[in-house]
Order: C-alpha cells, then structure tokens, then sequence
C-alpha cells in the first residue's frame, strides 16, 4: 500500500491507496501529529511539506520503522514548467499538477487553507505553465488579525446568513467579498475569458466558499476535496515511471 501526506500550515492531511483505489483518508492538526497512528503494511510514502521542520522530524520516526521507501515531492519542471521566480510552495505546484490533468482549458485554482492562493494554470500553451497568482490570509488568519489588533471583533459564529445585520456576518462576508473580489481581478490581470476557463477549489473552507453567494460562474467552478493529495498521487505516479 501506498501512503500521501500533505503537511499544510497548521492541519495534515493523509490518504492510504491500495492498487489505486482509496482505502482510507483523515487528517489532523499538526500539533497532535505525535498522535497519528500510522497504518501498517505500507510499501511507500509520498509527503508533501509546507510545515515546520519538527513536524517532518516526528512524521519520519514513526514512519522509518513501517517503510524505507520515504519520498518528499520536490518541484520537478519536466512535469510542470513554472514562470516564477522566487521559492514556490510544493502545495500550489502538486495542486497546479492536479489541475493539468482535469482539464485542457486555461484555469484557475483556489486553495482555501490557512492562506488562500489563487492560481493560474496556463493551457493555451504547447505545455501547462504554473504562471503564479495570489495569496490573501485565510478565513481563520482573518479573524486573528482583527482578534489581535482589535478587543471587541472577532468571530464567534460561522453559520452563513444572507443578511449582513452582525459583527460575524460582516466579518464572514468581508473575508468571501475579499476573496470573490481577487478572483474577478485576478481574471482581468491575465485577460481571461471566463466562460472558457475552469476552476477548481479546495481545502478546509472551499466548501464555504463555494456556497458564497459572492462567487459568480458557479457552473465554471469544481470542488475538489483534496486537490494536492491528488497531486502526490499523480507525482508518485510520473516520477516513477520515469524512472
């Protein structure tokens, strides 16, 4: 069997494939990561890792004793070409890889997490291109901050209510006018057109998100549970028969 971890910010996610068929799928914060249960009779683990160094640490001493077979994905530009040029996150490049395989339209691709990214992955060219795209706090992160710079706001009920007549639908509407609003100019900054474009969403609050009544398109838009689970996958897939 097979292991993929994906180590975000703050939570991990993980998912145990057999002959390519899912077999079981959690996740956990990472301060609790000393209480993962690692599964047994694994031939090989696949991790993805924006997280702190010690997280990893503690992961590969539970794992070294079930496998020897431990990958951590790395950007690999025979896969995915990527125009940017700084240090981009394994996360945004395993879910842009996700991405090619879905579809053959230009697209855009929003991970909601810790930090919201959103993403253009360019398919009018001979090759999918990782053009870069935008990163804006996530809904949690937010919060904090007011929490933090302000004593009386902060967010204490999430359940979405049309009406913006309180101090947590107007942080709640805030935060998903702030992230419709970057997607409509992030389109207008490449010139895209939307009708012949995709989307895809995911992460802790994509579904969120995806319900907004903010987001227009709606048919345009995919929700993807996991999109860079789905990327380890496929990167374990191509790497190895590379090989």
């Amino acid at each position: 069997m097979k292991l993929y971890v994906d180590i975000g910010n703050s939570k991990s996610k993980w998912s145990l494939v057999e002959n390519q068929i899912d077999q079981r799928s959690g996740s956990f914060f990472n301060h609790d990561i000393d209480e993962f249960v690692v599964p047994e009779d694994i031939d090989e683990v696949t991790i993805a890792s924006v997280g702190r160094e010690e997280y990893e640490n503690i992961l590969i001493s539970k794992l070294k004793f079930i496998s020897k077979n431990i990958i951590f994905a790395q950007i690999d530009k025979q896969l995915l070409e990527i125009n940017y040029s700084n240090e981009l996150g394994i996360d945004r490049w395993l879910g842009a890889l996700a991405v090619t395989k879905r579809t053959t339209n230009n697209a855009i691709l929003i991970d909601a997490g810790s930090a919201v990214t959103i993403d253009f992955i360019r398919n009018d060219a001979p090759r999918p291109i990782f053009e870069g795209g935008l990163i804006l706090p996530g809904l949690h992160l937010f919060n904090q901050s007011l929490v933090e710079k302000s004593a009386d706001i902060s967010l204490k009920n999430k359940v979405m209510t049309a009406q913006i007549n309180n101090t947590d639908m107007a942080l709640m509407h805030g935060f998903l006018m702030s992230v419709s609003g970057a997607i409509e100019k992030f389109l207008n900054f490449y010139q895209l057109d939307i009708e012949n474009t995709d989307f895809f969403i995911s992460g802790g609050d994509a579904e969120l998100i995806f319900n907004s009544t903010h987001l227009g398109h709606k048919s345009n838009f995919k929700w993807v549970e996991n999109i860079v689970i789905d990327g380890l996958k496929i990167y374990q897939q191509l790497t190895f028969s590379n090989k």
